[in-house]
C-alpha cells in the first residue's frame, strides 16, 4: 500500500496548467460552495432563537444584526478553511485520488498546487480568525473559547496529529462545532448568556448537519475503504451507514417535538415538519440504494434539506416571536 501511495506521490502534479475555467471558479468550486449553508442554518436559528428570548424575557427585543452578519461571515470562512484543508491533507496523505468523488482533484488535474489550496485554507482561517477578533472586542473574551475550539476543529479534522475524520471521530467533532458550538456561538454574541433551549436548538441542527458528512462518508465507502480512512462506515459496513443516515435524519425532527414538549422551544418550532416530505424522500433513497448514484444525488439534497429545516426552524421561533408565544 505503501509504495502504492509514494508512487502515485511521485506522479503528481508539481505546479498548475493551463484551463479552461477562469481562475476565481476553479478556487471557489474547491471550497465546495454547495457545503456552506451548513454554516448559515446553525447561525440562523442561534440567532433567532435569541431574538426569540430576548424579546420574551424583555431584556432586548432587537438584535445586533452587525453582530449577526460578521459571526455568519465568520462561520462560512471557518467552513471554507475546512473545506480547503480538507482537499489539501487528503491529497497529502494519499488518502485521495484523481478519481475520488469526494474531492474536486484541482491539485491531481494542476489546476491548483498543492501549497496554493493549503495558502487558501490559512487564508480562510485569518480572515475568520480576524472577524473574530472584532467580535471579542464587541461582545467579550468569552468568544475566545468558541473560536479556538471552531479552529482547532476545523485544521486537525483532517490534519495530523489527530486526523479525527480518518480515525471515525469525524461525526463527533462535526455535531460539536456545526451544531452546539455554532448555534450556542451565535446565541451568545446576541444575548452574552448560556440557555438550554440554545443546547436544545442545536440539537436538531446538529444530528443534520452530522447527516451531511455521514452521505459523504456512504458515498466515498468503496475509496475510503481502499485507504482505510476509517468512517463509520468502514467501521461499521454500509448497513449500519444507511441505518444511521435515517437515525440522524429522522431524529432531527423527533428532537425538535420533544423539546416542544419539555417546553424548552415554542411551539412554532413545530413548522420544521413542512420539510419532512423531503427527508422521507432522502432516507428512503439511501436505505434502498443499490449502488452509488443515490448517494451521490442526495449529497447536495442532504445539504439542501439541513438548510431549509433551519430556515424553517428560524421562521417558527420568529413567529414565536412576534406573537411573544
Amino acid at each position: 500500500m505503501a509504495e502504492a501511495i509514494n508512487s502515485a506521490n511521485s506522479a503528481r502534479p508539481t505546479g498548475p496548467v493551463a484551463s479552461a475555467k477562469p481562475a476565481w471558479r476553479i478556487w471557489l468550486s474547491t471550497a465546495r460552495p454547495v457545503t456552506l449553508s451548513a454554516a448559515v442554518s446553525p447561525i440562523l436559528v442561534g440567532t433567532a432563537l435569541a431574538g426569540y428570548q430576548g424579546a420574551f424575557g424583555g431584556r432586548d427585543a432587537g438584535l445586533h444584526w452587525a453582530l449577526f452578519a460578521i459571526t455568519l461571515l465568520a462561520g462560512v470562512l471557518l467552513q471554507v478553511g475546512v473545506n480547503y484543508f480538507n482537499e489539501y491533507f487528503d491529497y497529502r496523505y494519499g488518502l485521495d485520488t484523481a478519481e475520488s468523488l469526494g474531492s474536486s482533484t484541482v491539485i491531481f488535474r494542476g489546476e491548483m498546487t498543492a501549497a496554493q489550496v493549503f495558502g487558501c485554507g490559512v487564508g480562510a482561517f485569518a480572515f475568520a480568525t480576524l472577524l473574530g477578533i472584532i467580535l471579542i472586542i464587541l461582545v467579550g473574551p468569552a468568544i475566545i473559547l468558541f473560536g479556538l475550539a471552531a479552529l482547532a476543529i476545523g485544521y486537525f479534522y483532517s490534519a495530523r496529529p489527530f486526523k479525527l475524520a480518518s480515525r471515525g471521530l469525524g461525526d463527533v467533532m462535526v455535531y460539536l462545532a456545526m451544531g452546539f458550538l455554532m448555534v450556542w456561538g451565535a446565541y451568545y454574541v446576541q444575548l452574552r448568556q448560556w440557555s438550554w433551549a440554545a443546547f436544545a436548538a442545536s440539537v436538531p441542527v446538529g444530528l443534520l448537519v452530522t447527516a451531511i458528512l455521514n452521505m459523504n462518508n456512504l458515498r466515498d465507502y468503496q475509496d475510503d475503504l481502499a485507504v482505510d480512512k476509517r468512517t463509520l462506515p468502514v467501521r461499521f459496513g454500509l448497513t449500519f451507514g444507511r441505518w444511521y443516515h435515517a437515525v440522524l435524519v429522522y431524529g432531527a425532527y423527533l428532537t425538535t417535538t420533544a423539546f416542544v414538549l419539555a417546553r424548552l422551544l415554542p411551539w412554532p418550532a413545530l413548522l420544521v415538519w413542512l420539510t419532512f416530505p423531503l427527508a422521507f424522500a432522502n432516507v428512503r433513497a439511501v436505505l434502498t440504494a443499490q449502488d452509488r448514484k443515490p448517494y451521490i444525488v442526495n449529497m447536495p439534497r442532504t445539504a439542501r434539506l439541513h438548510l431549509l429545516f433551519g430556515v424553517a426552524l428560524a421562521l417558527g421561533l420568529l413567529i414565536a416571536t412576534l406573537a411573544r408565544i
